[in-house]
């Protein structure tokens, strides 16, 4: 717990006497502001705080603030307030001009009681602020505890919230996915189910794009997930980077079905036209010229291959 007891601790450590003067001095006019409303005369302090300003000139606010912060209760907070408020009245009023008269020697000469008035509203502003300093910032272990149990409890609320939240989401994710995976292992079944009296090259293009469909259906499923969960799937953080080095696998597994079919589709078109016992007969020939082209051609293609991606993985196309 903050102690707030001012007054009695936090006095000042001046060695000066004069310092030391001017702080009872404050003190005395603080306590006089305390006495009984009915007891108050309003013409006595006036005259013993004008004597204090032209004395010592100003007043020690920290001894202010110190009082006010050793209060006990807010009835004597409230008798201050009313005496000084009492003394305001009296100060600004038609009572003063009689008791202070006054006449100026000449035009531009001020009273003498101008920086006493002053200082009164100035007192009654400290005295309200620093009032309302000790309101706010006085806190007891009991405060405290309540705004920390307080303050736990909007913790807890939240953190249940996001935990409900992110386990749904998770769960809702697996689900989805679980549906996607497995209804096309099972359309993949189906497909298999004809396979004795479906041609291969038939059977090789129906199930590429059957796994092409399927790729980019789990891929856009995982696309929007990122989305809404706010992860970065993401394989490059330049933002001047293209769509291939942003997801460079799901382009050359399309790259991989696409070429696939392509190559399906043109079988299958030989071995429509009868094309391909043609070619059979004539490869047949030739045995060595066939092993050593095909060859050739599929050392050409896998490294044709390796460069683009490695290029586009550098970044350089």
């Amino acid at each position: 717990m903050i102690e707030w007891d001012k007054r009695k601790e936090g006095k000042s450590n001046s060695t000066s006497d004069y310092i030391r003067e001017m702080e009872n001095a404050v003190d005395d006019l603080c306590e006089r502001l305390s006495k009984d409303s009915k007891e108050f005369d309003s013409k006595l302090f006036f005259d013993i705080l004008h004597q204090y300003i032209n004395k010592d000139d100003r007043l020690l606010y920290t001894n202010v603030t110190n009082y006010i912060f050793s209060l006990k209760n807010e009835e004597t907070f409230g008798t201050m307030q009313t005496n000084l408020d009492k003394v305001i009245n009296y100060i600004y009023g038609e009572q003063f001009a009689l008791d202070y008269e006054w006449k100026p020697v000449h035009r531009n000469q001020k009273s003498p009681y101008d920086r006493t008035k002053r200082t009164v509203l100035k007192l009654w502003d400290h005295m309200n602020l620093a009032k309302r300093q000790y309101s706010l910032f006085k806190m007891t272990d009991e405060d405290y505890s309540r705004v920390v149990d307080k303050k736990m409890e909007e913790a807890e609320a939240k953190l249940t919230k996001d935990m409900n939240g992110q386990l749904i989401s998770l769960v809702s994710i697996f689900t989805a996915l679980s549906f996607i995976v497995f209804g096309g292992i099972s359309s993949l079944d189906n497909i298999f189910l004809g396979a004795k009296d479906i041609p291969v090259t038939k059977l090789m293009i129906v199930g590429t794009i059957w796994c092409f469909c399927i790729m980019n259906l789990v891929y856009v499923f995982m696309f929007f997930i990122a989305k809404l969960t706010g992860l970065n799937i993401k394989s490059s953080q330049d933002v001047n980077a293209n769509l291939v080095q942003k997801y460079p696998l799901i382009w050359w597994c399309n790259w991989v079905m696409i070429t696939i079919l392509l190559f399906s589709c043109w079988a299958y078109y030989i071995k429509h036209e009868g094309f391909s016992s043609k070619i059979y007969t004539t490869l047949n020939q030739h045995p060595t010229m066939y092993f050593v082209g095909g060859t050739l051609a599929i050392l050409i293609l896998v490294v044709y291959a390796g460069v683009k991606i490695y290029q586009f993985s550098k970044g350089k196309i």
